[in-house]
């Protein structure tokens, strides 16, 4: 005879494989997330052996977009980086929290806020510097990647108090936060302005998202 049981806790081996088996799915699916991937990863072997000449012609530079017009400048820095460091740092960010965004709000919307994020991150950037009177040199994808972040971090306060029961969950994301705020806030010539630009409009994207439009479904992946 089978009875009910009333309070059933599942064994914590048998939730960490189903989480684990999940994220494979969720990265498998993430098709945006693999091709950024993949063009972020192409792009930088060009750039530093066949055709030096992209960093020239792709950087974020202001007196290039405002005096000559190429405000093309504004996208393909996106796709560019410094050194192997800036890359690593920010396909991880992209790789970890990209799939789930991706899952979340599906291939076109997840898109969409990527690019939009980075390229107001680098408007913000340029006004900034105008501004100021400053002449930077930008480029990355730090300003994209830090879009997704803000739009997880809309989810993540609306959802506080069912996160802070799962602890495992809770490790996962403050190791995340902690590297987050390495990567974009700590490193040498990290460009702030266009990370806040970049979190800003994830984290508007997310208010309308997830709260004006009542997207409040589970994000899988992360919980």
């Amino acid at each position: 005879m089978y009875r009910r049981l009333e309070k059933y806790h599942m064994p914590d081996n048998i939730r960490n494989d189903e989480f684990v088996k999940r994220q494979q799915q969720i990265y498998k699916s993430g098709i945006i997330t693999i091709i950024l991937l993949a063009i972020n990863i192409i792009v930088f072997l060009l750039s530093n052996t066949l055709m030096h000449e992209l960093y020239s012609e792709g950087v974020m530079f202001t007196s290039a977009v405002v005096i000559d017009g190429e405000l093309y400048r504004i996208v393909t820095a996106m796709f560019l980086h410094a050194d192997i460091n800036h890359l690593f740092n920010n396909m991880i960010m992209l790789l970890l929290v990209g799939a789930i965004i991706e899952n979340y709000l599906g291939h076109a919307p997840y898109l969409f806020m990527y690019f939009l994020a980075g390229i107001f991150g680098n408007l913000l950037s340029m006004s900034y510097e105008i501004r100021n009177d400053l002449t930077w040199v930008s480029l990355g994808a730090s300003g994209a990647v830090m879009g997704l972040v803000g739009f997880m971090s809309v989810w993540i306060v609306i959802n506080r108090k069912q996160l802070v029961k799962d602890k495992s969950m809770l490790i996962r994301l403050i190791l995340l936060l902690l590297f987050v705020i390495e990567s974009c806030f700590f490193q040498q010539g990290a460009n702030t302005v266009a990370h806040f630009g970049g979190f800003l409009t994830g984290f508007v994207f997310g208010i309308i998202n997830i709260i004006l439009f009542n997207n409040r479904k589970d994000m899988e992946g992360i919980a």
